[in-house]
């Protein structure tokens, strides 16, 4: 059994923590690991009665472009995931979801970064706005669901965590 025998704190930020963590392999070798640590977040598939994908068109800073992306967030700590998905979706593009079903959970990265992605689908949705925390108004696209590989094709959708959970909810959208 692998233990964790110490974990250091290198660096922190408002998004994230880096760590040394210290290990000792089954085979009693001790190894140092850096990973990060990042809170979870909820990822929400919403698909209105027409049986379209409510999109976010947004601005995705760290490669500098527009993209199309599903409504997300993080998760804070002791929070419950569906309370946190449901309340994503009214700040991000103003539904709630009447049924909000939990498709799975989704790792990136895990040989060194925490976080969890858990996604939902969303369904039966009904108007209901809240105020989120974003710095510029986003733009909501309804789009086919049958058609969301073309968004992939076209390069216009690229968050893999997303396109995971495009391909998660497939299987229950008729």
């Amino acid at each position: 059994m692998i233990k964790r025998l110490r974990e250091r704190e290198l660096f922190k930020t408002k998004l994230f923590i880096i760590k040394d963590i210290d290990l000792q392999l089954e085979n009693g070798q001790k190894v140092t690991y850096q990973i990060m640590e990042k809170s979870d977040t909820a990822l929400i598939v919403p698909i209105n009665s027409k049986g379209d994908l409510i999109l976010v068109k947004e601005y995705f800073y760290a490669i500098d472009e527009y993209q199309y992306g599903l409504p997300k967030g993080r998760i804070e700590d002791n929070s419950d995931d569906l309370k946190t998905a449901n309340k994503e979706l009214q700040e991000e593009i103003g539904y709630r979801a009447g049924k909000l079903d939990k498709l799975g959970v989704l790792t990136m990265s895990p040989g060194y970064l925490t976080q969890r992605t858990h996604v939902f689908l969303a369904r039966d949705l009904v108007p209901s706005k809240l105020d989120g925390d974003e710095p510029e108004e986003l733009e909501i696209i309804e789009y086919p669901f049958k058609d969301f590989e073309k968004l992939i094709e076209d390069r216009k959708l690229t968050e893999a965590r997303m396109i995971a959970a495009l391909y998660l909810a497939k299987r229950f959208i008729r």
